[in-house]
């Protein structure tokens, strides 16, 4: 292969398919926002998922301060609003864009999930920071296909399987 390793790095990470969330927090200038396609979980017990921030971004550097974070998980429908927050120039938090407040909170009703918790560690790793989100609550969405991240661009997957608890309680 030719290239250096970290082109090569990204080249093979362009073929990896990665599901797309909206990482949300409130700053006391208002609310600010970024796409992230490094969602993981990391453990049930205590209740931890993870992501990744460019540490060099405009938004990151605020995310990471935040005492309370979002993580809205995408629908497929939703590739024009990742695709928004991917944008450093793109207006944010808009109606049109489909956010309401609840109880002060920011919601965002079409999204297939959203973990809600505080930053448990943040870990500088190169260019980026490690975010480990403790979940203190989770909302389930509409039961959709969810927005998939491959090869520089938005997808939705093809038939997206009944979910196992409803297959499970049916049969």
């Amino acid at each position: 292969m030719n290239g250096s390793l970290a082109d090569q790095l990204k080249a093979g990470f362009r073929r990896h398919a990665a599901g797309v969330a909206l990482v949300v927090g409130e700053t006391p200038v208002g609310p600010v926002g970024a796409t992230v396609s490094s969602l993981a979980s990391v453990s049930v017990e205590p209740p931890l998922l993870s992501f990744s921030l460019a540490r060099a971004s405009s938004v990151g550097p605020q995310l990471v301060g935040c005492d309370a974070l979002s993580v809205f998980v995408l629908a497929a429908t939703q590739a024009d609003l990742a695709a928004t927050y991917a944008d450093r120039e793109a207006e944010r938090f808009t109606a049109a864009q489909g956010w309401v407040r609840d109880d002060g909170r920011l919601v965002l009703p079409d999204a297939v999930a959203t973990f809600r918790g505080c930053p448990a560690h943040v870990i500088p790793a190169g260019g980026s920071w490690l975010v480990l989100l403790e979940v203190e609550r989770v909302e389930l969405g509409p039961a959709t296909a969810p927005l998939v991240h491959h090869d520089r661009a938005y997808w939705a997957p093809g038939a997206v399987p009944r979910p196992r608890a409803l297959r499970v309680a049916e049969g």
